[in-house]
């Protein structure tokens, strides 16, 4: 390679494939994508998810924390996911990282958010 890096001779990676959800319920959604997680981990993989609904990570972290504990994380998004209550609704693509700081699932010194703009006014959620 000509820059000498060869991570197929030092990483294992594999696409495993999509988590079968439930387009009509969240709840069930969200405890398909953890108990998928749950399996993964059980085989001492480290996950690398990307993609997906912003509402996917919060199962992937409770996940992460039943097998590590709190977790560094890179979220790289134009929105910081940081909501409390979204739509009236406490689990949504805008609360993930509100709900993981308030159950303990990152260890928030390892975490970084790269590419937030600027977001909208209290006022504007009135």
């Amino acid at each position: 390679m000509a820059h000498g890096a060869e991570p197929f001779e030092t990483l294992r990676v594999a696409d495993i494939g999509d988590v079968a959800t439930n387009p009509y319920s969240v709840p069930k959604s969200i405890a398909a994508i953890e108990k998928f997680y749950d399996e993964i981990l059980s085989h001492n993989c480290r996950p690398l998810s990307m993609g997906g609904d912003h509402t996917v990570v919060l199962p992937i972290l409770r996940a992460m924390k039943r097998k590590y504990g709190p977790v560094a994380l890179i979220h790289v998004d134009a929105h910081a996911d940081f909501t409390n209550i979204m739509a009236g609704e406490r689990i949504t693509h805008g609360t993930p990282f509100y709900r993981a700081v308030e159950e303990d699932l990152l260890d928030c010194k390892r975490v970084s958010q790269i590419g937030i703009r600027v977001g909208y006014s209290p006022d504007d959620w009135e």
